[in-house]
């Protein structure tokens, strides 16, 4: 075992590219000193630790890793001189003790950083805290398969057929958060239901609503163990609650009306009908009324010019996206066997709704056809044969998830300080190229029943909050602006010729 691991003998640094390597930042001269560490057995540990997450982060992301290793070097020594070993070892506890000994040496226990997927400041637990937590984790790795009992269901082989978005893979459901141990072993029984039923991000969603209901019970209501307990003035109350005190939601209609749902399901799984009569027809209220937003072509010009710059096969999803005025989830799902040629020789693509299950074509040209191939042969070619167009980069046979073009965009954001036409930064949009296109179509006096089809819709019913967007006539200026997104494509597909 050597004392020191330096960053130029980690995997993560040895392929990377001459390029990367001459990156101003890069540092392949320092190290990890594991004499910094207490002389037991922890080093050797700590070694394989180390090595491991070479192979797992870039050459740049694990230099930020040294400041944390430092500290906790520090932290090992005073609190823990002979440990021995990481495998059994009490997080929970050493967690404690480390933020008493970041007190003690004047260091904060919370850091603030602003996400650059969202553009908003979080606040989140000290690095060494968080390092701290993936070493101990590393060392007693949690089976992470489905159990009933355990109150984070890992859906890995559970026996339901989920519903869920390949888009934004879910890994686990978390019952922890709901403190009344009798309301949680009820809940699991429901959602467990639920899951066989509904999107897993419906799912998801029922789960925050209820972790919001729990804390407002162990506050007001401690008393209540049970969903038996429940009765119409504590609901009054939590509507109450809702109106006027809760924080963080600008409207709470959706999570009464998800608490709704898992209330009318318990009253058939518990078998107590009061439960499906403790929401009044009127309790929860109209949504606010939705107005769709849209850029304006100057916007959409100054944002495309930006998109051509991004990572290349981001780029094209956002293009596609954008072309085929899809979800961003149905274009991150597009399958390579999508497209096809019709009886009339025209292209035709097939949209997968994440949101509907269902499937639909579009008449597509030719260039958007030789968009959809250049994607593919670039998957193909980095990864093999593979099942979607845009795929996840750590797990190619998962499609690309939208976390990665949320960051992206953000990143492209701020590198470039895009502002709308008020000025104000650019917030992350994808869905509002949707409604840019549906716009279009509604200038271009397009009925109702082909904008539907043409979006996907099951119905017309949507159509109206385009028509109120975009009630204006085609015009010149809206001309101009399909020729310079032509114009971008054109760019686009000239600078991705391999």
């Amino acid at each position: 075992m050597a004392d020191k691991i330096y960053l130029r003998k980690l995997d993560c640094y040895i392929n990377a590219t001459e390029e990367q390597k001459k990156h101003p930042l890069m540092a392949p001269d320092r190290c990890f000193d594991l004499t910094k560490l207490p002389d037991t057995g922890i080093r050797s540990e700590m070694e394989s630790f180390i090595i491991n997450r070479g192979k797992e982060l870039t050459a740049l992301s694990i230099k930020s890793d040294m400041y944390p290793y430092n500290q906790f070097c520090c932290f090992l020594n005073d609190k823990f001189p002979d440990l021995q070993t990481f495998v059994g070892f009490d997080l929970e506890q050493a967690e404690k003790k480390c933020k008493a000994w970041l007190l003690k040496n004047g260091k904060h226990l919370t850091q603030s950083r602003v996400k650059t997927a969202t553009g908003k400041t979080e606040i989140t637990d000290s690095d060494i805290i968080k390092y701290l937590r993936k070493v101990v984790g590393f060392f007693n790795k949690v089976d992470e398969v489905f159990n009933y009992d355990s109150d984070i269901w890992y859906l890995e082989g559970i026996p339901i057929v989920l519903k869920d978005n390949p888009t934004k893979k879910v890994k686990s459901v978390n019952f922890k958060r709901i403190t009344q141990e009798q309301i949680r072993e009820e809940v699991k029984k429901i959602l467990y239901i639920h899951l066989s039923q509904k999107a897993l991000g419906t799912v998801t969603a029922e789960i925050t609503a209820l972790n919001r209901f729990s804390a407002f019970l162990m506050e007001r209501y401690p008393e209540v163990t049970s969903l038996h307990d429940l009765d119409r003035e504590l609901l009054e109350e939590y509507l109450i609650h809702t109106n006027t005190e809760a924080t963080g939601r600008k409207s709470y209609a959706k999570e009464l009306h998800h608490l709704k749902t898992v209330l009318n399901t318990a009253a058939n799984v518990l078998e107590d009908d009061e439960l499906d009569s403790l929401f009044y027809i009127d309790d929860i209220g109209n949504e606010p009324v939705r107005i769709y937003k849209v850029y304006s072509d100057a916007e959409l010009v100054r944002l495309n010019k930006a998109i051509v710059e991004m990572d290349v096969q981001v780029a094209r999803a956002l293009t596609l996206h954008q072309l085929l005025g899809t979800r961003i989830s149905e274009t991150l799902s597009l399958k390579q066997d999508a497209i096809r040629q019709g009886e009339t020789g025209k292209w035709l693509i097939r949209i997968d709704q994440v949101k509907s299950r269902r499937s639909y074509e579009k008449v597509i040209n030719d260039d958007v056809k030789v968009l959809f191939e250049k994607a593919c042969s670039y998957t193909n070619d980095k990864f093999g044969k593979q099942k979607y167009v845009f795929v996840n980069e750590k797990n190619p046979a998962d499609a690309m998830q939208y976390g990665r073009i949320q960051y992206q965009i953000m990143a492209m954001i701020t590198k470039n300080n895009l502002t709308d036409d008020n000025g104000e930064r650019f917030g992350v949009g994808t869905h509002i190229f949707r409604h840019c296109y549906g716009k279009k179509l509604t200038e271009m006096h397009v009925d109702d029943v082909t904008i539907s089809k043409l979006l996907g819709h099951a119905n017309t019913s949507s159509v109206r909050h385009y028509r109120k967007i975009g009630n204006e006539m085609l015009s010149q200026e809206t001309k101009q602006m399909r020729d310079a997104m032509d114009d971008v494509l054109k760019d686009i597909m000239g600078d991705w010729d391999d």
